[in-house]
Formats: structure tokens, sequence, C-alpha cells
């Protein structure tokens, strides 16, 4: 109990919040408005599950809301030539994780503080994005949205494939070597090093699967 008292705290709190909830506003919980805000929320805990591997190896990316913007747009275009949807999909985590690569570069192959090299990218890839784009709206097909499914059949696979990435990151964490890696740099780069851990590559490995991740929320977004 007391090992995990933080934890019981904020599920507590919200335990509570969704309590009153459910005396003063019950229409909260009606199945389509609540499946409604799920799917917005969906592509968020996709990034907070990426970020956290980031925040865990003791590094921060603050670009990624541009890797987010520049992945959308990418695969809308490539989405309204009439590239099939799941090669969309690819090339979004695809330059995610290229973006992603650039953040480990910097950061692991040189030493820069992490803060400072993804506040760099960050104003780069989202003016680079004005500067292209300048606002233009992108027109998607019809098949895009939601998969091409009905829309509540579109909302259920997003919020699934969110929490089974979840839970699967979450089991990989505990029970792989890559996750425990990255555990083993955040707490000492130095003893990980000897233990024959490479820092350089699993932070450089992190930024991108952090990119690739960025890639996968704004396709997931731009669906909706």
């Amino acid at each position: 109990m007391g090992r995990h008292f933080r934890e019981l705290s904020v599920a507590a709190a919200l335990a509570v919040i969704l309590l009153v909830l459910a005396v003063a506003a019950p229409a909260f919980f009606e199945p389509q408005p609540l499946l409604s805000r799920l799917s917005r929320e969906a592509p968020k805990l996709v990034l907070a599950c990426g970020m956290t591997f980031v925040i865990i190896c003791r590094h921060i990316d603050i670009s990624v809301g541009s890797q987010f913007a520049v992945c959308g747009v990418f695969a809308g275009l490539l989405a309204a030539a009439k590239v099939p949807l799941v090669l969309c999909f690819a090339a979004s985590i695809g330059a995610g994780a290229a973006m992603g690569a650039l953040n480990g570069l910097l950061v692991a192959g040189l030493r820069l503080p992490s803060i400072v090299v993804t506040l760099a990218t960050m104003v780069l890839w989202r003016e680079g994005l004005r500067l292209a784009r300048q606002g233009v709206f992108i027109n998607l097909p019809p098949g895009v949205q939601w998969f091409g499914l009905a829309q509540s059949t579109g909302m259920a696979v997003l919020i699934s494939a969110a929490f089974v990435l979840l839970a699967v990151l979450a089991w990989s964490a505990r029970n792989l070597a890559a996750g425990r890696f990255v555990y083993a740099v955040g707490t000492d780069a130095e003893a990980a090093r000897l233990a024959g851990i490479s820092p350089q590559r699993t932070t450089f490995a992190v930024f991108v699967f952090m990119g690739a991740l960025a890639g996968l929320a704004a396709m997931m977004n731009s669906v909706q």
C-alpha cells in the first residue's frame, strides 16, 4: 500500500471526480459522447507512452507537437494523392521516426542537452511547416475518416489501439531487456555502461521511438 501511495492517491482522486460527474452530470457517461471524448484523447495517450520512456531515460522532448503536425500534414498530402491508408500510416510513422532520429543523434551522439536540441527542432519543424504550407487546408478523401468505417466503429478502433499499446509497453518495460535498459540508463548511465549497456544507443532508440509514436498519433488524429 505505502509503496504505491502516489498512484493510489491519484486513482482515488480520479474516482471521486468521476463519482461527482455521475451525480451532477450523468450525460457525461452517455456512450456516444464518451466515445467521442476518448477517441479525441487516444492520440495524446500514444504520445504520453513515448514521452514516458524519454523521461525515464532522463531526457525531455518538447518537439513532439511539431513532429505531430509535420507527420499529420505529410500523411494528409499522401492521402489526398490517393495513396492507400496503410501506406499513409507507414509514411507518417517513418517521418516521425526520422525526426526522432535527428534528435537522438544530437542528444546521444553529440551529447547536447535534450531540452536545447528539442527546442531547436521544435522551432525548425514548426516554422518549416508554416513556410511550406502557409496554412493551406488539405481536403482528405472520404475513405480516410474513421478508416472508412462507421464512426462508432472507428472510435472503438482508435480507443482500443491506444489502450493495447499502453498495455504492451507497460508489460515490455517490466519484462523485456530493452525496457530495463531504459531504466538502467536513466538511473545511472555510467553504471549501465559498465554493465554492458550502451547509453548512447539506448538514448538514440528512445528518441526514434518517440518520433515514431508521434507519427502514429498524428495519423490517429487525422482519421478523425
